[in-house]
């Protein structure tokens, strides 16, 4: 019994020297021949689809997504080609932004930031008129680069009609930069009586909140 022993562990050991040299199993060229010659038909089924499955992008997941940067340059690439006619701008404009589930506040910012970097005041103009007609962006912020592109464009009387419309609207909040900017416009078109008359109002009307405020404070 223990030769007998001794032999099959010979013979195994020999067998599995062998397999491991010619790359085989048992003597089988392949799992799929040993699994298939030693189990039943029914107990062994050969797989139709082979090797890995293949992975298919998510739907809900966009495979191209553009920042505000990208989108921002593409509109201003957009408004640089259009004519100065004001349907084909604003037409335009809504076409770019029809598809948008929410006004895109930032992107139409990031635009006109880079078109005031370019100078490109007319642009600047007629963005910011299409957006405040559609409700959106009307900040101080906003009518101060508007009143700013105006005043560079050399359109002193609709920048003269913004100042007085934001100032009767905002009489006792409007930022002293519109008055530092107003100021300005009217040194540099040497309007100087102007320029004193909106000083000297300046000083009356700072004069007279202060007053209203101490008597109520």
């Amino acid at each position: 019994m223990e030769k007998t022993d001794g032999i099959g562990k010979e013979n195994g050991s020999t067998e599995e020297k062998q397999s491991f040299k010619d790359g085989s199993i048992c003597g089988y060229n392949s799992l799929h021949h040993l699994l298939s010659a030693n189990l039943k038909p029914q107990l062994y089924q050969v797989c139709a689809a082979k090797g890995p499955r293949p992975r298919y992008p998510r739907v809900w997941k966009s495979r191209n997504r553009i920042g505000t940067v990208s989108k921002s340059a593409k509109l201003v690439t957009c408004v640089k080609q259009l004519s100065n006619v004001k349907e084909e701008v604003y037409g335009a404009l809504d076409s770019f932004i029809a598809w948008e589930l929410e006004f895109p506040l930032i992107t139409v910012k990031k635009a006109l930031k880079i078109l005031q970097n370019e100078q490109e005041w007319k642009r600047i103009i007629q963005v910011i008129k299409w957006m405040l007609s559609k409700g959106q962006g009307r900040t101080m912020g906003t009518y101060f680069t508007l009143l700013n592109a105006l005043a560079e464009d050399g359109r002193l009387e609709e920048a003269e009609e913004l100042w007085v419309k934001l100032f009767s609207d905002n009489l006792e909040s409007t930022p002293r930069i519109f008055f530092d900017k107003m100021i300005s416009i009217y040194y540099h078109k040497d309007m100087h009586e102007k320029m004193f008359e909106l000083c000297f109002f300046f000083a009356i009307l700072f004069k007279t909140l202060m007053q209203y405020h101490n008597l109520n404070g």
